[in-house]
């Protein structure tokens, strides 16, 4: 068996507000008509606030400190000085959401493998050796790291730790899935791109797996019951993320939305899954269209996602940590649900992909 024991979160100390995010990014052009679409993107995305560890989305120019005091915000930094920032960021972001952690100091020592989750920054030796040694984790704890794989990244690092927790005899298993998807910010205008950077904001989220339950960790009883995993062919080419010299492209087309409301209720089909049989649904808000469609295409209350959509509003989309905030904020509403109650925790990344994982309270 493997058990949730904990879920924390952490998110940069600099807060912007969607509208500052839409001045900013408006005032890197002179084109009207990109103004215009990039008010109405940023408008539409249902998003109040998020997340960075730049300060500048809501400064002015002679106030910046990481893109260049300029009109057009040119020359872009490098892919380099982007790394460099992840690098000097993504460690004390993680550490803010572990030392969350209910006992953290007192049961680190039980600690056997740490699982890392980004897309958004690489370096080495990398987040998990600096977590190790920051925290003085034993060191022959086992390491692995699940990188660029988006934002469905954290359930697939959790079937990972289900995994060892099932085949090791007192397993727990730290992931750590760690975003900062706005040192990314680039001055391209195309529709993908206008779309994506309406959506994303910086944040993380530490979860404690083990194979046997702690009540000291005063979590709920929950059981990891299964995982699936879908690959959509046709939409190879509307959610990627590749590099370029000037940092990490994101291009997200709105027919994302779509694949997923014609798919989701065939692939839950696939495991018996249906509407009727889940309590609780934990679904990735990648987007304020991609949560209309679920509810949709699935025929359930807008109110079952309603911690989905105040996620997105107070955070926007974080890529592989958004999902487990969304868990996180459902678990602490129904800390005391009956047993049996079921949660289906879904996210949707490149590929197109969606992976979901089924949860019981036990």
């Amino acid at each position: 068996m493997s058990y949730i024991l904990a879920i924390e979160t952490a998110v940069p100390e600099f807060k912007h507000f969607q509208n500052d995010i839409i001045a900013f990014y408006q005032n890197a052009t002179d084109d009207e008509d990109t103004k215009r679409k990039i008010k109405i993107v940023g408008k539409k995305a249902a998003i109040y606030s998020r997340y960075s560890v730049i300060p500048d989305f809501s400064l002015t120019e002679n106030d910046f400190t990481f893109f260049p005091k300029t009109r057009f915000l040119l020359p872009e930094p490098s892919l380099n000085k982007r790394m460099d920032l992840f690098k000097k960021h993504a460690l004390s972001l993680s550490l803010s959401a572990i030392k969350k952690i209910k006992n953290f100091e007192s049961k680190k020592n039980t600690i056997t493998h740490i699982i890392t989750v980004t897309c958004t920054g690489l370096y080495a030796p990398g987040l998990d050796v600096e977590i190790i040694h920051t925290l003085q984790l034993n060191p022959n704890t086992q390491r692995s790291s699940i990188n660029f794989m988006g934002c469905n990244a954290a359930i697939i690092a959790l079937k990972h730790a289900d995994a060892i927790c099932k085949s090791t005899t007192n397993a727990n298993v730290l992931v750590v899935c760690t975003e900062l998807s706005t040192i990314h910010f680039q001055t391209n205008f195309s529709d993908d791109y206008l779309l994506s950077t309406a959506l994303f904001g910086d944040g993380c989220a530490a979860t404690l797996l083990s194979s046997n339950y702690d009540t000291s960790f005063d979590f709920p009883k929950i059981n990891i019951q299964s995982f699936h995993s879908t690959l959509l062919h046709q939409g190879q080419n509307d959610m990627a993320w590749n590099i370029s010299d000037k940092g990490f492209i994101l291009n997200l087309s709105s027919y994302v939305s779509q694949l997923i409301n014609t798919n989701v209720k065939k692939m839950l089909g696939e495991v018996a899954i249906t509407p009727d049989t889940i309590d609780y649904w934990a679904i990735h808000p990648g987007g304020k269209k991609i949560i209309d469609d679920f509810i949709e295409a699935l025929n359930i209350s807008k109110e079952k996602l309603n911690q989905s959509y105040a996620i997105l509003n107070e955070y926007g989309n974080m890529s592989s940590p958004t999902v487990l905030f969304v868990l996180k904020q459902i678990i602490e509403e129904n800390k005391n649900t009956q047993t049996n109650k079921k949660i289906l925790t879904a996210a949707f990344g490149p590929g197109l992909s969606i992976e979901t994982m089924l949860l019981k309270y036990v």
